[in-house]
């Protein structure tokens, strides 16, 4: 539903406003509305179409960095992950910034994370056989983008100043000082939060549900450098996320690394470089996560690794497996699950096969 525009106008002539006040609100309007974006005069607005008090919002807005609890979970690879999750409250305020504002800003094509309808299968398609591939990561990409940098953000969709101000602070944090030292008793988790206890500054969370929209949104200016390189040299770009892939059919197409890094630094990020990988024809092709070297599929030792817990769940039932491999964790089905729908994302009859013999599975309940 779109602004109101005629009934705004019978109400605020009816409350004797000036004609210059009806005109400058119904430009500020007519610019959100046009962009699909919801209308928001000022904060008090911002409260009501939030369902919340006016002072109850000011609260989430002057500690936000209050409501967010620390831990750590384990990567794919070895290592463990940082992640500072939302109290439901202030999730709950994020989720509807993400669904009625981030939501609504399209992304352009070669933009494959966080876009709705895109996945990573869209970003493999965009390198399937192609003969190299140049592979880059961003560094505490999240991390990366601070409170100033969110302010403008939202400022260039429309807002009012106080609005935009009101709605970056929602959706950053800085390290609590308290919530740091409680976690002295857990050094190793303690530790990983370390560089972010030091910044001078809120900064996007990765585990705020408005951090992904908003980190495609701010990096809209380096994706259209890359894309300005691609255009120019004749190479694929895509970014999924932190991971930027680079290809084409003749390696001196490709950008050099250090061109990338002096992008990718100007607009205040820096590589991971241990990620930085260039992929020849004849390698093992893998493009998050996808191999793309013939034609995009999964790669066949995450097929493999499906069929041999199907065929132990078979043998032993699907719960004794689990407790034996993961002793207390009852997330085996969905688990199992979960790994054929991701199959099914990129190969619908493979998966057909998995689910078959998946359905085949004594769960003992």
């Amino acid at each position: 539903m779109g602004f109101p525009r005629n009934d705004y106008l019978t109400a605020a002539r009816a409350q004797n406003h000036s004609d210059d006040f009806i005109s400058e609100t119904l430009s500020y309007a007519d610019g959100l509305d046009c962009k699909g974006l919801p209308v928001i005069f000022d904060q008090h607005h911002l409260s009501y179409l939030l369902y919340m008090e006016h002072r109850e919002l000011k609260q989430f807005v002057r500690s936000a960095s209050g409501y967010y609890k620390y831990f750590a979970i384990k990567k794919r690879h070895g290592g463990l992950r940082r992640i500072m999750s939302p109290y439901s409250e202030l999730r709950d305020v994020q989720t509807w910034i993400k669904e009625n504002i981030l939501d609504k800003i399209e992304q352009p094509i070669y933009v494959t994370a966080f876009a709705k309808g895109r996945t990573i299968m869209e970003n493999a398609r965009m390198h399937e056989g192609r003969k190299y591939i140049l592979k880059v990561d961003i560094a505490n990409f999240f991390e990366s983008i601070g409170v100033r940098q969110v302010y403008v953000a939202f400022k260039k969709m429309g807002y009012d100043k106080g609005v935009a101000a009101w709605l970056a602070n929602l959706c950053t944090a800085k390290i609590d000082d308290y919530k740091y030292e409680q976690l002295e008793d857990q050094e190793e988790i303690q530790k990983l939060f370390d560089d972010l206890y030091h910044k001078s500054e809120p900064f996007l969370v990765q585990g705020a549900p408005t951090s992904p929209g908003l980190a495609n949104i701010i990096c809209n200016r380096m994706d259209k450098r890359m894309m300005g390189l691609a255009n120019k040299h004749g190479f694929n770009y895509s970014r999924y996320a932190d991971d930027m892939t680079f290809s084409a059919d003749e390696k001196d197409r490709l950008p050099k690394v250090g061109l990338i890094r002096k992008i990718v630094e100007t607009e205040g990020f820096r590589l991971k470089d241990e990620k930085t990988e260039l992929l020849h024809e004849g390698n093992r092709q893998i493009v998050t996560g996808l191999l793309v070297d013939d034609h995009v599929r999964v790669p066949g030792s995450y097929k493999k690794d499906i069929k041999r817990h199907i065929h132990f769940c078979l043998k032993y039932g699907g719960r004794e497996h689990f407790h034996r491999i993961a002793p207390g964790k009852a997330y085996g089905k969905e688990w199992l699950a979960g790994r054929i729908r991701y199959v099914h994302s990129v190969e619908p009859e493979t998966a057909k096969k998995l689910w078959a013999e998946f359905e085949k599975i004594d769960w003992g309940y």
